[in-house]
């Protein structure tokens, strides 16, 4: 019984930390971006352009240091990225 609670609560740590976390830090860090486009919302203002962009930008940014590279190597690739493709930036 006792090896039935300490396996739930490596579990229960797990999932704390490597998912609700990371969700309540992102959605923290993206709140303040997301309230101000929120006032231009059907419009081409540059602060729903630029929320948008960090957004994404970000995204691949995770997206490049889970695939195992360091910070300054993830920003660059995704620089590059989006220097590639600039459709992908359109809306």
């Amino acid at each position: 019984m006792e090896i039935l609670i300490i396996i739930l609560v490596v579990i229960g740590g797990f999932i704390l930390f490597k998912i609700v976390i990371p969700a309540i830090q992102m959605v923290r860090e993206n709140m303040k971006d997301i309230g101000e486009a929120a006032n231009y919302v059907g419009t081409d203002h540059p602060t729903v352009r630029n929320t948008v962009f960090k957004t994404r930008f970000k995204h691949c940014v995770n997206k490049y240091k889970k695939k195992g590279y360091s910070e300054a190597d993830a920003v660059r690739l995704a620089e590059q990225e989006f220097a590639n493709n600039p459709n992908f930036l359109e809306p």
